[in-house]
């Protein structure tokens, strides 16, 4: 079966790389028109469906007769387990990835807390996912069982995302090998039409990808069972209702072994109900220039951290790093910016109270804070001491007070499209996930600023003022106590983000924005990019400052000259937007760009060039070091690829390059099963 799949599984590397052009709360982009959904080809119905889904297309008669099926067909736990059980993981990881990630065990990713590699998972086992089928108590209309009549449905996918279909495809292949009346027929929609649909909860069979805003295992459990997708799911109340209380007590627990055994008795509960299967983690296949040194490799960066690295005697340009990349910044407000290209700016000119330890992505360290907070016993309070003598790149202090003004402006700005749904649980309570839903409870208001505007302006007041009182600040002492609405497990982790930059207060008010008073707040709320003061203009107290933006071409920073901490070895950085591959790859064999983005088609091209490798050690949990390469094979998988250098020998000359192999990426993709179809 695997060589069914090797030609889908050349178009598949396209669809990788313009989900990467995409940012991170948006990785598929729709196509610049709407078009109507194709038609699907139906045979007659042998009896006409009963419920809500008789006029969808996807469903086939609409009945377990050998068309099609039930609207609750993936109602019955034996239906998606069989289905689990028919997803062949080697076949998708070699012929679309090249051997280049893992099999995605559990929703958690691995070092998460609660992650376990041993809990029990789905395997590819034909075996027993005609068992489950032979175990299910659906029923045709003359009582014959599915596995006596069969099946027809399709599976959708968004169109050029070649990823999604091969999924499709291979489960069509596995379940026909389980009973050939077992018919699975892949549709590919135009983006608006499978968006529609999906929120329309019209889809049976999907999948469903996440991109990891924080490093918990809250942010992954969370949208796939009472989130986003749970919703278009259509999972069922009485699930759904196992599944909220343990969610609670996961973030809310500050206690490492309290949440480890929550997260555990989710993954178990998600595994014996099946509403989804987690299919694969991307591994990691980078290069940088040999002279590059200091580079932290933590998957959870949203891009490049700069002031770590420097250049080794012989670089070109010894004091400035170039990055061609593609993908344009959005914006460069720290409340507002929700995608990579944006947050890698921000993070190198803002910073936070903590920050990730080196290239640990769950694991912190002060960084505008002098040391780690201290917590109340009731895990609500979190109070941090600043590090004295912070300073503004403008040269200006940086009080608690900024620290406090900042937190408040994200929370009253919030807006679905900013990251603010994140902080504001912790802050306005679970279920709050926005600042609108605290004027109004019924969350009419939400991403509507118009009406948010012409709200009872006491009530707007009063829910700006109670904000305020849960941070109290001594700028004499550099003390700033936050009060949450109650205790959040993922809370450091939530803050070392991008969305956690401190800002000067004074600064963004003498730049357009909010000046810090509860009677103007609302004039802020749900502001878009084009909209907001702060999009192009950026002064934060990191190593790096905002030299310029040319939209579309480069954005460069320079060295910070009031740095508080000791000053970055880079004088200069420069990223570029180049669009074009081409372009990318002559920079990078000519030593002009220090690290290059390199699309997966276009990986044997850099290969070729690669003198070193460093392959990334589960078991450690972080790369092992850098070896000669002393051949290349692009006929195999993997790092197999490369062959290290024996004793005495030496790498061949004109191989600039070295490669960095083998860490899971932080986002999954996940078969999702449709528990009433509408």
């Amino acid at each position: 079966m695997r060589k069914n799949f090797v030609l889908l599984s050349l178009l598949v590397v396209l669809s990788m790389v313009l989900a990467a052009c995409g940012s991170a709360a948006t990785p598929t982009q729709a196509p610049a028109q709407a078009t109507s959904a194709p038609a699907a080809t139906q045979p007659a119905a042998t009896a006409p469906a009963e419920g809500g889904c008789s006029d969808n297309p996807y469903v086939g008669s609409g009945v377990l007769d050998g068309n099609g099926i039930p609207c609750d067909f993936f109602a019955d736990v034996h239906i998606r387990k069989a289905f689990s059980y028919s997803f062949d993981w080697d076949t998708f990881i070699d012929d679309v990835y090249k051997g280049e990630a893992v099999q995605s065990l559990e929703l958690a990713l691995p070092g998460m807390v609660g992650y376990d590699p041993n809990a029990p998972h789905y395997t590819f086992d034909l075996d027993k996912a005609k068992s489950e089928f032979e175990a299910s108590t659906l029923k045709s209309p003359d009582g014959k069982s599915v596995m006596d009549v069969g099946f027809r449905i399709q599976m959708l996918y968004n169109q050029g995302n070649t990823t999604r279909q091969v999924v499709a495809e291979i489960l069509a292949s596995s379940l026909s090998q389980v009973n050939e009346k077992f018919s699975v027929e892949t549709l590919g929609l135009p983006w608006p039409a499978y968006l529609a649909a999906q929120r329309a909860g019209r889809i049976p069979i999907m999948t469903g990808g996440w991109l990891e805003d924080i490093h918990d295992p809250s942010n992954w459990y969370q949208p796939y069972t009472v989130g986003a997708y749970g919703g278009r799911q259509n999972m069922p109340e009485d699930l759904q209702a196992q599944f909220k209380p343990l969610l609670d007590q996961g973030v809310g627990a500050t206690d490492p072994a309290q949440r480890a055994a929550v997260y555990q008795q989710i993954n178990q509960l998600y595994y014996d109900q099946a509403p989804g299967t987690p299919i694969v983690l991307s591994t990691s296949h980078s290069f940088q220039q040999h002279w590059v040194q200091g580079l932290i490799r933590n998957p959870i960066f949203p891009g490049i951290y700069f002031y770590t690295i420097s250049k080794a005697d012989g670089a070109k340009n010894p004091t400035t790093f170039t990055e061609a990349t593609f993908g344009d910044v959005d914006t460069l407000d720290p409340a507002l910016a929700y995608d990579t290209a944006s947050a890698e700016v921000i993070q190198n000119v803002y910073q936070t109270l903590v920050f990730y330890d080196g290239d640990k992505p769950g694991a912190f360290v002060p960084m505008l804070a002098s040391e780690m907070p201290t917590v109340s016993e009731d895990g609500k309070t979190y109070t941090f001491t600043l590090r004295q003598g912070l300073k503004f790149s403008d040269g200006s202090p940086l009080t608690a007070s900024d620290v406090a003004y900042s937190f408040e402006r994200g929370l009253l700005q919030g807006g679905g499209v900013s990251p603010q749904w994140l902080l504001s649980e912790p802050f306005f309570g679970v279920g709050n996930q926005d600042v609108a839903m605290m004027v109004d409870s019924s969350g009419a208001l939400v991403d509507d600023p118009a009406s948010l505007q012409k709200a009872d302006a006491a009530k707007l007041k009063e829910v700006c003022e109670n904000l305020k009182t849960q941070f109290v600040v001594d700028d004499s002492a550099g003390t700033i106590a936050m009060t949450l609405a109650q205790p959040w497990g993922p809370f450091l982790a939530t803050i070392a983000q991008s969305w956690g930059s401190v800002m000067s207060a004074k600064w963004v008010a003498d730049n357009g924005g909010w000046d810090g008073s509860c009677d103007t707040w609302q004039k802020f709320y749900g502001i878009q990019s084009a909209d907001d003061p702060l999009s192009k203009v950026a002064m934060g107290s990191g190593p790096f400052v905002l030299d310029h933006w040319t939209p579309g071409t480069e954005v460069v920073l320079t060295k910070n000259p009031n740095y508080w901490g000791d000053a970055p070895k880079l004088d200069r950085v420069v990223i570029q937007n180049i669009a074009e591959w081409g372009t990318r790859f002559a920079e990078l064999q000519a030593g002009d760009a220090d690290l290059a983005a390199v699309p997966v088609e276009n990986r044997p091209q850099a290969d070729a060039l690669v003198g070193n490798i460093s392959i990334y050690d589960a078991s450690t949990g972080s790369y092992g070091p850098l070896q000669p390469v002393c051949g290349y094979d692009s006929s195999k998988l993997g790092t197999a690829k490369f062959t290290v250098c024996a004793a005495g020998e030496t790498a061949p000359a004109n191989r600039p390059l070295d490669v960095y192999m083998g860490l899971p990426a932080l986002s999954m993709d996940v078969i999702l099963y449709n528990f009433a179809i509408k």
